[in-house]
């Protein structure tokens, strides 16, 4: 087992940080290919708007209530075969996908979504486990960068697969991505946990799964990830909206972005904190979701990429090492736990939202409409910072 050394004597990018990296990169990959299409194919199907988000909520629904109640004991007991049971279920449930009617997708969405939970919150405690404290900017920032990259080429190879050929063929590839993710999961080395040094008679409840400390980033991811549902889970109807069949060129821009801007904003987090980055990224972000309600060509689709893009690259990774730090190290599966469970919470309340936004005026509107989350996490944060300063000054005078 590797173990982890005191801050400042261990390195970042040891062999079984690497080999997290490329497992969370295809298990997410597999994972996002069904993000843009389920819902397409749903309707493709037969089956009604509500339906097509009932796709996606009810997921995330059920990956919510894993989280909740996984991040605490993730604490208490090895994580990497629940990680590995969590994979195998989304690799299952998605070969299911090819031959059952879409009342029953929607049920197996809820079991689909027992395994994304397992197998993401375990791969989160994972991560934070082996990066050291002083690198957790840098380190968590790649780790995010891994889900960002599948987040941003998924869609492509989805969307040309399903133009070209079927979902079936989707579901194929997915599974195989997964398989791919276990065979590097099989390889990464855990540190080894005292489990005893916090030990409790108490019995476990559902507060010992939220991570109070992790609240404020949690709260402010879950409004930034709406905007990111409506456009994960609602592009590919957008373009045909738009009657634009290469709306994938969207993602090139949004991952090249990242790819440009992840390896230093790591860094400024590590040694400025997280102002510099929020601030600028969330008005980024704004910005980017006007741009791709007013597009009309491929050139603006890119503009409005590349604002969004080096926002929402900037911005949640952020706001998870924030969460972390935050938070007890004994502590460090309850605020991943706590942390994405938001982002489940943000896909449920963002599927259901938007895309009866989307239906009754358009998705268009609906982006235009989602800029109004960033505003609010851009309220409660400066607010968060104005109350930390008056309390700063006041502990001040008490000093003097």
């Amino acid at each position: 087992m590797e173990t982890k050394i005191q801050s400042g004597k261990t390195k970042l990018w040891t062999k079984s940080y690497v080999l997290m990296l490329f497992s969370n990169l295809f298990i997410y990959l597999a994972f996002y290919m069904l993000a843009p299409t389920l819902p397409a194919y749903a309707k493709a199907s037969g089956g009604t708007n509500l339906e097509a988000s009932l796709v996606v909520s009810t997921f995330s629904i059920t990956s919510l209530l894993v989280r909740l109640f996984t991040g605490s004991i993730m604490d208490k007991i090895e994580i990497k075969p629940l990680l590995l049971i969590g994979a195998i279920i989304l690799a299952v449930s998605t070969l299911s996908f090819i031959w059952i009617p879409i009342d029953a997708i929607i049920f197996v969405r809820i079991i689909q979504g027992i395994g994304w939970g397992l197998a993401s919150t375990g791969a989160a405690v994972i991560f934070s486990d082996i990066i050291p404290e002083d690198k957790r900017g840098e380190g968590m920032g790649y780790y995010s960068l891994s889900m960002i990259i599948s987040m941003a080429l998924s869609p492509i190879f989805a969307i040309i697969i399903m133009n070209l050929y079927s979902f079936k063929n989707i579901a194929l590839t997915s599974i195989a991505l997964v398989a791919v993710g276990i065979l590097f999961l099989s390889q990464v080395k855990t540190p080894k946990k005292n489990f005893q040094v916090h030990k409790s008679k108490k019995k476990f409840s559902l507060a010992d799964s939220f991570e109070m400390k992790a609240a404020l980033p949690s709260m402010l991811c879950f409004l930034l990830v709406i905007t990111l549902c409506g456009i994960m889970s609602y592009i590919m109807l957008y373009g045909k909206e738009l009657k634009m069949t290469s709306i994938w060129i969207y993602f090139v821009g949004f991952v090249s972005i990242i790819l440009v801007t992840r390896p230093f904003v790591g860094k400024i987090f590590d040694k400025l904190g997280h102002i510099v980055i929020i601030i600028p990224g969330s008005i980024s972000i704004i910005i980017g979701l006007i741009l791709l309600s007013y597009a009309n060509s491929i050139s603006a689709l890119i503009v409005a990429s590349l604002f969004y893009g080096i926002g929402y690259g900037a911005v949640q990774p952020s706001l998870q090492a924030w969460a972390v730090n935050r938070s007890p190290g004994h502590r460090k599966g309850a605020a991943n736990g706590t942390f994405l469970s938001s982002m489940d919470l943000a896909y449920t309340v963002g599927s259901i939202l938007l895309g009866s936004i989307a239906g009754y005026s358009g998705y268009a509107s609906m982006y235009r409409f989602s800029s109004i989350f960033i505003v609010l996490l851009l309220i409660i944060y400066s607010c968060n910072l104005v109350k930390g300063d008056i309390k700063l000054r006041k502990e001040k005078e008490v000093v003097v």
